[in-house]
Parts: structure tokens; sequence; C-alpha cells
């Protein structure tokens, strides 16, 4: 029996009802599962939002059916504006929901009806189309949360890592094949120490698409201590980001952390791609005091800078305390001051 359409509140409860399985993803930063009870504390404005991106809260979603899990699955992409303090605009959400409903009603799951909201998304303002590299990620997380086999770039890929000797023959590589190695990798140890060894050696551009990958797992020590000593070495920027979002969620937080003091305290600091790949990937990082000085300083020279990623910072209630609490040190620079000063005056006059 079909549940009343008038008794559908949020997507949670629209979801509920669906005879079959849902997961939520966080897509913003990076790829990472949201629980039910998150998302449901979301949609309740019980808790802003755990991982505000460019204030707003960008998720993916799969639902799939139990007895015919080789069927496509449905998935969206949503985008759902923020206020000030992180919490759910409902009123978007609503508006979303409401023509859901008109259009297929609960049968979100049948094949037909599944095509019919995807031409409905095409025009909601909520909907999006996630990057290259963050779709690659998605596409091989839901696979293997549908227990089906990888991609068919998966197995060049494992091979070119694997080999002993990388050539350049790193063209014929796509990047949904970096993605399948990188969340299969909590399944084969062989492959975390193979890949761990094969790192110093790779070409710039199979390194840089393995470790934007790595971003959206907890790597092993291992396999996390390797890739930041190979960004530790290299003289390439770019080679340095990309080591530096590999390794932002993995366990060596102390070498980690150690890296990104020397990196704030260098002139390249200033670099503005370096300055927002902290904000987006390293937030856990700038819950320390000594990197989040570090960071406020390192972009205090340039206001705009300074403006756009603290701004962006100030949507984590946790970390606009920890920004808040430093300012009001006799430790803070005047220049640090002057900066925060007007960054305030620019939120007030927007």
């Amino acid at each position: 029996m079909q549940p009343a359409i008038e008794s559908l509140q949020t997507l949670s409860d629209l979801f509920n009802q669906v005879d079959g399985n849902y997961r939520i993803f966080d897509i913003g930063c990076r790829l990472k599962k949201l629980s039910t009870t998150e998302f449901l504390a979301f949609e309740n404005s019980q808790k802003p939002y755990p991982m505000p991106w460019l204030r707003h809260a960008w998720v993916g979603i799969l639902l799939w059916q139990n007895e015919r899990q080789e069927a496509a699955p449905t998935i969206w992409f949503l985008k759902f504006p923020l206020d000030e303090q992180g919490f759910l605009i409902q009123a978007a959400r609503d508006e979303f929901l409401n023509q859901l409903l008109e259009t297929i009603g609960t049968n979100m799951l049948d094949q037909q009806e599944s095509a019919a909201i995807g031409d409905k998304l095409q025009h909601s303002n909520l909907a999006f189309t996630p990057d290259q590299e963050r779709m690659a990620a998605f596409n091989a997380c839901a696979r293997r949360v549908l227990k089906q086999p990888a991609s068919a770039y998966y197995s060049a890929v494992r091979d070119y890592i694997l080999s002993a000797k990388p050539t350049d023959e790193w063209q014929q590589l796509g990047v949904q094949g970096f993605a399948d190695l990188v969340q299969r990798l909590e399944d084969d140890d062989s492959l975390v120490t193979a890949v761990s060894k094969a790192l110093a050696t790779l070409p710039n551009p199979v390194l840089v698409n393995l470790a934007i990958q790595c971003e959206n797992v907890i790597l092993p020590y291992q396999l996390s201590q390797a890739l930041l000593q190979r960004g530790q070495q290299t003289d390439d920027a770019g080679e340095r980001i990309a080591c530096l979002r590999g390794v932002s969620q993995g366990p060596n937080s102390k070498e980690r952390q150690a890296w990104l003091l020397q990196l704030l305290s260098d002139s390249e600091a200033t670099d503005v791609e370096l300055l927002a790949v902290v904000v987006s990937k390293c937030q856990a990082d700038l819950a320390e005091d000594g990197v989040l000085s570090a960071f406020l300083e390192a972009c205090a020279p340039d206001q705009g800078v300074f403006n756009a990623l603290v701004g962006e910072l100030m949507y984590q209630q946790d970390l606009r305390r920890a920004i808040l609490n430093l300012l009001r040190s006799p430790q803070r620079s005047d220049r640090l001051a002057q900066a925060f000063g007007e960054l305030l005056q620019a939120q007030t006059n927007a």
C-alpha cells in the first residue's frame, strides 16, 4: 500500500517508502558516505550540514531494488542551499520534493518513471553534474555497493601500476580505472603494498590521477606515507597538491600536519590552489590551532583570497569557533586582525 503523498514531508520520508535500498553520499569536497541519521537530522534542521562547500550541501543519492540488483540503479545529484549557519533552506527542498511527487510519486525505482525524473531533474536548480574525477569515484563506489564488477578501465590501470617498470604508455588509462582501483584497495593487501612501492616512480599524470582518487578513502598507513613522501620530494606544484589531496584522510596525521606547516610557511603558500585545497580537503587538520593559525596568516596578505577561503570556513561551526578564538588571542598578528575585520565588513555589506 502506497503512503499518502501529503504524509511525505522530507526526502528521507520518501526514501523510506521505497521498495528497495538507498544510500546517500556527500560529494562536495570529496566522496563520503552520509548516514541516514545524519541526512535526516539535516533535513529536519536539527543539525547543520556536516561538510558544506560553497554554501551548499552537495549530495549523491543511489537507489536500487532488492530483487533486481542487475537493473540500472537510480542516481541523483542534488545541491541544497544552506543558510549562514549551515542549515538547510527548506523551501528549496520542499519545492523539489513537490515536483518529484507530482512527476512520479513514489515509483522511483521503476525504469520508465526513473527516466521521467531524470528529465525533470535537468530543469531543477538543485541538480548538478559532478566533475569527471568525482563522477568516477561515485561510479566506482556504487559498483562496490551493488556488488558489481569494476569497469572495463580497471585492469589496464592495475596492470600499469603493478608493472615493475611503469612506461610512458599512460595515455590509454581512464580516470574511471583509477577510481575503481582506489575503491578496491581495502580488499587487497598485496595491491596496497605494490601501489606503495610504485608511487616513487610513477609518471606525473598517473600519480596525479591516482592521488586525486585517494582523497575519497581512508588509506592504509603504508600507502598514505608513501604518497606523502612523494609529495614532499617533488618539485612539481601540481604533484604536490595532488599528493596533499590524496593523504588528506590518511592515518598519518602528525606527518601530514608537519608537512602542511612547512608548506604554509613557504612563500609558495600564497598559491591560491594550494590554499583552496587546504580549505576543501584538510578540515580535520585545520582543527589544530597551529595549522589553522598558519593557514590564516598565509591567506591574510591577499584580502580577496582571505574573504573567499576564510569566509568558506566560517560556514563550518567548529572551525568558525576556532577562528574566532584565534582572533581574540593576543598572539595573533595585526595583519590577520585587519584581514578579518575587512572580511566582516564585506559580509555586512553583502
